[in-house]
């Protein structure tokens, strides 16, 4: 899987560039066009095109609503899967730690009752554990992403290409859309 993002000063290069990329008949398992965040025009564009239904239009993507190019929503999706095993191993594990020192801190609601909370305190252990774990985890390509996103805010079109394993991306076809910059965030 290849994955490139071609910085552009208008959006009608873009548009040209799809076109050409279908007539050529390149797969793509993603082609977004991010507009920019300070244009003027991108208010009243995004509704307008996306109502019509051209297909010589590609539809218009907010840059935050990628995960690749947005680390809050990377982040918040890495916490999310780390809740799904660190909640019940820190629920598991409280209740084995509670069974294993003969703890008396919960004595009188019994050793079940006692279990249980110490089991619930290894799941609220378990919930904050997956919110450190996901800030901890730095981002493979951390400085393209942050150029990147300073481009978006210069004003610039962002068009997200993404190929299938195996497919190489037509840097023919790329370089002839005249992009400010084309940068690979992955290559595998």
């Amino acid at each position: 899987m290849a994955v490139c993002v071609l910085v552009l000063a208008e959006r009608d290069p873009a548009d040209q560039l799809n076109q050409q990329l279908r007539a050529a008949e390149t797969p793509l398992e993603r082609c977004q066009l991010l507009q920019p965040a300070s244009s003027p025009t991108t208010k009243t564009e995004p509704a307008e095109l996306n109502i019509k239904g051209d297909e010589d239009t590609l539809p218009l993507t907010d840059i935050d609503s990628v995960e690749m190019l947005s680390p809050k929503l990377a982040r918040k999706i890495r916490q999310k899967r780390m809740t799904y095993w660190l909640l019940p191993f820190g629920f598991f594990t409280g209740i084995a730690m509670t069974l294993m020192t003969d703890m008396d801190t919960f004595a009188r609601y019994g050793s079940l009752g006692a279990s249980l909370i110490g089991g619930l305190l290894g799941l609220i252990s378990g919930w904050m554990g997956s919110y450190a774990s996901a800030m901890s985890v730095k981002i493979e390509n951390y400085d393209d992403v942050r150029i990147l996103r300073n481009r978006h805010e210069q004003g610039r079109w962002l068009l997200l290409l993404e190929t299938p394993m195996g497919t190489d991306l037509p840097w023919k076809l790329l370089r002839e859309a005249n992009p400010l910059e084309i940068t690979r965030l992955s290559e595998l």
